[in-house]
C-alpha cells in the first residue's frame, strides 16, 4: 500500500440488484440514502449509457467503500454523511465526510477519494481511499 493511505475499501456491486432495490422501495432509498445534490449531480451526469439509478449505485458502492475503510459506520451516523461527487468520466471521484466521520479524518489528517468502475455483466467495482493530502511545497505536515 502506497505510504500516503491510511486506510482504504472496497465493494462489489450487483447493479441488477441495485436496480430492483430502487424499484422495490419506488425511490425511497435514493432519498434515504443520498443527499439532494447527490441526486442532482447523478442526474445531470448520466447518460443513455449509464442512467441515473446505476450511477447512484456505483456512488452507493463507494459509501460502503469508505464505510470498510474507517471500520464501520459510527453510531449517529448515515449515509448521507458520506457525500460522494458523481464524476462517471474521472477515475477519482471526491468525497466529503460530514460529523463523526468528518472528526476521523481530520484527526487522522486524512482525506477521502473513491471510484468506481464497470466490470461487465451489470457488476461495478467501488472503493474508497483514506489518504494523506498532497502538500503544497514550503508548508509544515
Amino acid at each position: 500500500m502506497p505510504h500516503d493511505v491510511h486506510a482504504a475499501g472496497i465493494d462489489l456491486v450487483d447493479l441488477c440488484r441495485w436496480d430492483l432495490a430502487v424499484a422495490r422501495t419506488k425511490g425511497e432509498l435514493l432519498q434515504r440514502v443520498f443527499t439532494l445534490a447527490e441526486r442532482r449531480t447523478a442526474e445531470d451526469r448520466a447518460d443513455a449509457d449509464t442512467p441515473y439509478e446505476r450511477l447512484l449505485g456505483k456512488a452507493f458502492g463507494v459509501k460502503e467503500g469508505v464505510v470498510k475503510a474507517v471500520g464501520g459506520l459510527p453510531t449517529d451516523t448515515a449515509f448521507k454523511d458520506i457525500e460522494v461527487e458523481v464524476a462517471p468520466d474521472e477515475p477519482v471521484w471526491s468525497i466529503r465526510l460530514h460529523g463523526a466521520l468528518e472528526r476521523w479524518a481530520t484527526e487522522c489528517g486524512v482525506e477521502m477519494v473513491g471510484g468506481a468502475h464497470d466490470l461487465g455483466d451489470d457488476m461495478a467495482a467501488a472503493w474508497a481511499a483514506a489518504h494523506a493530502p498532497a502538500r503544497l511545497e514550503g508548508t509544515t505536515p
